[in-house]
């Protein structure tokens, strides 16, 4: 069984059994509440019956109105058995078919009894009066009650049954939305490390074949010099890849750790500007909240790919309103590849004659967007390229 199904399944059969649980508890417990509702109108009934049929001799006739009153409102459809307690045999043979014994003698010790036979319920109450001591049963069909238990358990079970479609669905979307994510986070790691791997090998294979030919044979001191250069040069191309690297790898709070300060764009972008870079801006009073240190970074990464790929052509630079636009005249991204260049080690096929590692614009990108930025990029193949961030906190 595939992941996926697996997760969903899981998911399914977790929130379904709570479903089921809760749905049941309350059936149950509703089902009780009705039941010991309709015993207390019986047991209302029965008093109400006594009442009516021993109480007339002895209250005045607008208390026994009431009485009446009171014996009419209640369960209207009900059989009443009205028996002589002092009978004690005869009673006892007229109550056995619906009380135990264990039942009799409670009742004729004053405890209200309800019970139940086939589709019908009960209740018994031993009323004492001064014409003797007399047992009053009332027996009624609880169909009312019974309709309502129906309902309820015909509700519990169709919202049970659409739970699990609806669950099973929604799982299914989740788990497959969350399989797809990780999947794509893996393959994501697993190309991050291969290409890291490829990057950091072409130095270190370069360091070790100047190492192995410098021992070939004797060399002269300039040609020891040589090679230690150009062992420096890629011993610092490995220490910039890595430091790179290890940068990609902080997650965005570690990033916002990083001392800020307020930093006035204007100013702070005038220092990019060169015979190569031309500097405009509309408004010296935007400033921003960010490590002067890193956002250097990520700016000088995307204004050095803007010269390196528009060989001797100027690079435009201005900053209106709260946008920075970097515009270049250089080979440009082809349409097909535009949306993969921000993934780290990705380079466009038409830059393979130029030097670089494909990580400059990622790790600009991290640290745009960590202070809030947002960054557009806009290419037409040898035309030009146009980056746009659009700095959202402004001061």
């Amino acid at each position: 069984m595939k992941t996926g199904n697996k997760i969903t399944l899981f998911y399914t059969l977790i929130t379904i059994s709570v479903i089921a649980l809760v749905s049941v508890t309350f059936y149950f417990v509703s089902t009780n509440y009705i039941t010991r509702l309709y015993y207390s109108y019986l047991t209302e009934k029965a008093y109400a019956t006594a009442e009516k049929h021993w109480e007339k001799d002895e209250v005045d006739p607008e208390s026994y109105a009431r009485i009446q009153q009171r014996y009419e409102e209640t369960l209207p459809v009900a059989t009443e058995i009205l028996l002589n307690a002092d009978s004690v045999v005869e009673t006892r043979a007229a109550l056995t078919p619906y009380l135990t014994e264990n039942q009799i003698t409670k009742l004729y010790e004053g405890n209200v009894i309800t019970f139940s036979q086939g589709l019908q319920v009960g209740a018994a109450v031993y009323y004492p009066d001064n014409e003797g001591n007399f047992i009053v049963l009332v027996i009624s069909s609880n169909q009312y009650g019974g309709d309502i238990q129906k309902r309820i358990g015909w509700l519990l079970f169709v919202l049970i049954v659409i739970s699990i479609i609806l669950v099973y669905f929604v799982g299914k979307l989740y788990a497959i939305r969350m399989v797809d994510r990780i999947d794509a986070a893996y393959q994501s790691e697993k190309s991050f490390i291969s290409n890291a791997s490829h990057e950091l090998n072409n130095p270190l294979t370069a360091i070790q074949g100047e190492c192995e030919i410098s021992l070939l044979k004797e060399r002269t001191p300039d040609e020891y010099q040589a090679a230690l250069k150009r062992i420096a040069s890629e011993t610092k191309r490995i220490i910039q890849l890595m430091k790179h690297l290890l940068f990609l790898s902080h997650g965005d709070k570690e990033i916002l750790k990083n001392a800020t300060e307020r930093v006035y764009l204007a100013d702070f972008l005038s220092q990019f500007a060169s015979n190569r870079v031309c500097f405009s801006a509309d408004d010296y009073s935007l400033a921003i909240d960010a490590n002067p240190y890193l956002l250097k970074i990520a700016i000088s990464n995307i204004i050095s790919n803007a010269c390196k790929y528009s060989g001797n052509e100027i690079v435009d630079m201005r900053l209106h309103d709260n946008i920075l636009e970097i515009e270049d005249q250089g080979i440009g991204i082809p349409a097909e590849e535009l949306n993969r260049i921000y993934q780290p080690f990705f380079r466009a096929s038409n830059t393979r004659e130029y030097a670089g590692h494909g990580i400059g614009l990622a790790l600009s990108l991290r640290i745009l967007n960590t202070y809030g930025a947002k960054v557009r990029i806009t290419s037409i193949q040898d035309k030009g390229t146009k980056v746009s961030i659009e700095f959202c906190r402004i001061f």
